[in-house]
């Protein structure tokens, strides 16, 4: 991935923003700064909890116990997608 890659967020995203703690905001954009790092060692930083979601081109980070960002990943950009709960990302 290169340095620098756009960082795109889609409306469902935005809206949970809204929504969330000053903590759980700090986090996404630790994960944001930590993820090209990420991409070539998942266990670099073992408390994002970084995984490819199974059969898809979407990937999890822990915000927290709770909480997971969820977001995809090419070459080209980063696509925001949602902050989910672990149970509802289990049934994606």
């Amino acid at each position: 991935m290169p340095k620098h890659v756009p960082i795109w967020a889609v409306r469902r995203f935005i809206k949970t923003w809204r929504s969330l703690s000053g903590s759980q905001k700090q986090r996404i954009g630790e994960i944001l700064i930590a993820l090209p790092e990420l991409r070539v060692d998942p266990h670099l930083h073992t408390g994002y909890g970084l995984r490819q979601l199974h059969g898809t081109h979407f990937y999890e980070a822990r915000l927290d116990l709770r909480w997971r960002l969820i977001f995809k990943v090419t070459e080209e950009e980063i696509v925001l997608f949602d902050v989910m709960h672990h149970d509802q990302v289990r049934l994606l």
